[in-house]
């Protein structure tokens, strides 16, 4: 509280004040204040003795500025201390109460805590001391006259008992200014503060060391990262690639990775292929192949690529093909928005493996042989029946087992290679071919006696049928028997024998018996191998139907229909006169003229029967037997005459 008597601030407990002694009163409470009153708007209560003028203390005769730590006193406290100045024995005994923390400003007066007495040494008493002037207050430079007060006995005891106090406070401050002097804080600043302890230049550069470890450790794992992330883009978008990286983003390739196919299935099971184009996106993507063309542009379906479904026999041409698989890549370009096209390039390729058909040629028997003989005979099977058969790309008929039977003519004398081929759409082709050497006088054979088979060692292979064999009958058997060089071994194929074939190789002698059960012509090709020769000739054998009745049942000849239907079963009668004679041996072939137009006939029987230019009018009995091709390309009805009758 406030004393009445000097205006000094005392503890609220105190009776008397400290300063002059006097004793403390407590302010009488007053009425509150109106609303508008100096109290009610500022919070204070003015003093009951009402205001005084300042003492005017005496000013410290240093300055800051000029004077050293060795001046200042140890008393001195640069703390706010509205005392005035004490004795050296005073200041000795009364120290100023430590800082209270959190508190900035404060008033050495005050106290935080009730007193604790503790037992000190006897300090003088106040009434010993004499008091010293106020100093001047720096607002106020004039004169005051000090007030004396009249020291009662209770305050003269007052005084006496504050040395003691004071040294009990000094008791309690000696720990803390002992702190405050160990380093605690410093007891000049006006302020409390922490001051760390200062660090060697070691510990210093051991820190400063661990703060590099861990930016060096930060930056070193930021590093990994921005690298793990960049694999894995390029992984995901350019195949691991960095120069494709490059391209695509700064070369102006439109492709960050390569094109991929993938074998899959279509919903119904059948086999087809996923073809995925990556590009830049608004970029065309164009699929073609045959009539069948495809459009997507690049991120409709997904972002930087398209990608289709494309069955298997989209790329399987609709013809036959000669390779056993198919090595495809899709025909697939890129457009730019400006229209620019760019062809895809494509690292796999689609292999398809395609079916083959089977052809069995019985029928010549070997692939290079000579024959005496311009009509080559030529049989055998295909596997399929819904297949072409063509001799030298001339196609003959196969009937539902798959077997073909047609020969093919040499032309002359000489040299010729006939391929005989199995084709179907979308299935591999099968074919054989075969060298003849047609004719005698020929290089190997210059007396006519046989052949040597080209690219073989040359040698003489020799063998001839009887003149007694009978080659055309109405029996269902027919026996052959010829003879051979000796050492040589005959074989025979295009007809069924009925057993194997006899020979004796020493003797040089052979025989066989063909089955003819049915109307029709037979084609026994006989072939002697010796060693790495061989020869074939073919023999004709013909199961003629009965004269009578066949003639019987002939019709008139209708040239429409053999012509529009050249292989169908039924018999004509055709009357005309021979016009050309294509060959002799080892069988007719000729032209006949007719009134409705000329018709081309084979007659096996014999050759001395046709001539050309007689006079004379033919009368044939005869079947269909397909077409016959001229030298200019042109095409007549061929026919097989059975019998020949001629007028006059």
């Amino acid at each position: 509280m406030k004393c009445k008597v000097c205006g000094a601030y005392n503890e609220d407990y105190l009776e008397y004040c400290e300063n002059c002694a006097a004793p403390l009163t407590p302010d009488e409470p007053e009425p509150a204040p109106a609303e508008d009153s100096y109290v009610a708007s500022t919070g204070e209560t003015p003093p009951a003795w009402g205001f005084v003028r300042a003492p005017q203390w005496p000013k410290p005769e240093f300055d800051a500025n000029t004077v050293s730590e060795e001046d200042i006193p140890d008393t001195y406290s640069s703390r706010f201390n509205p005392r005035p100045a004490q004795s050296q024995s005073q200041a000795a005994v009364q120290q100023p109460a430590p800082p209270v923390p959190g508190e900035r400003g404060y008033s050495n007066n005050m106290r935080v805590h009730a007193p604790v007495r503790e037992q000190a040494q006897p300090t003088p008493s106040a009434a010993d001391t004499p008091r010293q002037a106020a100093p001047v207050s720096d607002f106020d430079e004039a004169p005051v006259r000090p007030y004396t007060p009249q020291r009662s006995a209770a305050a003269t005891w007052v005084a006496k008992q504050a040395p003691e106090r004071k040294a009990a406070t000094h008791a309690r401050q000696a720990p803390v200014e002992a702190a405050a002097s160990a380093g605690g804080y410093d007891a000049l600043d006006d302020f409390e503060y922490d001051v760390k302890p200062s660090r060697s230049k070691k510990q210093k550069r051991a820190a400063a060391g661990s703060r590099n470890l861990l930016f060096i450790a930060a930056v070193a794992v930021l590093v990994v990262l921005i690298a793990v992330f960049a694999i894995i883009y390029l992984n995901k978008n350019f195949d691991g690639s960095v120069g494709a990286f490059f391209d695509y983003a700064f070369g102006g390739n439109p492709f960050p990775k390569a094109a991929t196919i993938t074998a899959a299935q279509m919903d119904n099971g059948d086999p087809a292929y996923i073809v995925t184009v990556y590009c830049k996106n608004n970029y065309t993507a164009r699929f073609t192949s045959g009539v069948t063309v495809r459009e997507d542009v690049v991120g409709a379906q997904a972002r930087n690529c398209v990608a289709w479904r494309i069955p298997e026999d989209i790329f399987v041409p609709d013809a036959p093909i000669a390779e056993s698989e198919l090595h495809i890549k899709p025909n697939v370009v890129v457009i730019s928005p400006n229209g620019e096209e760019t062809a895809v390039e494509f690292e796999d390729e689609i292999v398809i493996s395609i079916p083959a058909i089977e052809l069995n040629v019985t029928s010549p028997t070997v692939s290079d042989f000579t024959t005496d003989t311009a009509v080559v005979p030529i049989t055998g099977t295909v596997s399929d029946n819904t297949a072409a058969v063509y001799v030298n790309e001339t196609q003959v008929p196969i009937d539902e087992s798959g077997n073909f039977n047609t020969s093919y003519t040499l032309p002359e004398s000489g040299a010729y290679a006939v391929t005989v081929e199995a084709r179907k759409n979308r299935y591999q082709t099968a074919s054989q071919t075969f060298n003849i050497t047609f004719g005698t006088g020929t290089s190997g054979d210059p007396e006519g006696t046989g052949a040597t088979t080209p690219g073989t060692v040359e040698g003489n292979v020799t063998f001839a049928v009887n003149d007694s064999v009978v080659r055309y009958a109405t029996t269902s058997t027919m026996t052959v028997s010829g003879t051979m060089e000796a050492g040589a071994v005959i074989s025979v194929s295009g007809v069924e024998l009925e057993g194997d074939v006899t020979q004796d190789a020493a003797a040089g002698t052979f025989s066989f018996t063909v089955k003819t059960e049915s109307v029709g012509l037979y084609a026994a090709v006989i072939t002697a191998t010796k060693d790495n020769a061989a020869k074939s000739s073919t023999l004709y054998l013909e199961h003629r139907p009965d004269k009578d009745s066949y003639m019987g049942a002939v019709h008139v000849l209708d040239y429409d229909r053999i012509k529009n239907y050249p292989e169908h079963k039924q018999g004509y009668k055709v009357v005309g006169k021979v016009v050309e004679v294509y060959q002799s041996a080892p069988f007719v072939t000729a032209r006949i003229q007719t009134s409705s137009g000329d018709i081309v006939f084979n007659y096996y029987s014999g050759v001395s029967e046709i001539a050309v230019g007689d006079g004379k009018t033919y009368n044939l009995y005869a079947d269909p037997a397909g077409t016959y091709t001229l030298a200019d390309g042109s095409t007549l009805p061929l026919m097989h005459a059975w019998y020949i009758l001629k007028d006059g």
